[in-house]
């Protein structure tokens, strides 16, 4: 089963991710996209909306990628199981 739902590439390491101050609940396969969001909001704190909204997009479209990664592995799993 996992390699019909291969898990995407960790682009940023642990390392990475704390010196970035990436919350956990944050650490996942788009924490890489997370931290460009951040650092673009960083820099545009008034008119954020607007100047990173290519950031934003970017990071909820990895999200529920992995999110349809996910449910394609409990199908599969409901489906081996028999249920």
């Amino acid at each position: 089963m996992a390699d019909r739902f291969p898990p995407p590439e960790m682009k940023v390491t642990q390392e990475q991710m704390d010196i970035a101050d990436v919350p956990y609940h944050y650490r996942d396969y788009c924490a890489h996209l997370w931290i460009d969001y951040k650092e673009c909001r960083t820099h545009n704190p008034v008119m954020w909306r607007r100047n990173c909204h290519h950031e934003v997009h970017g990071y909820n479209k990895c999200g529920y990628k992995e999110f349809k990664r996910r449910v394609a592995i409990a199908i599969e799993e409901k489906r081996r199981r028999g249920l």
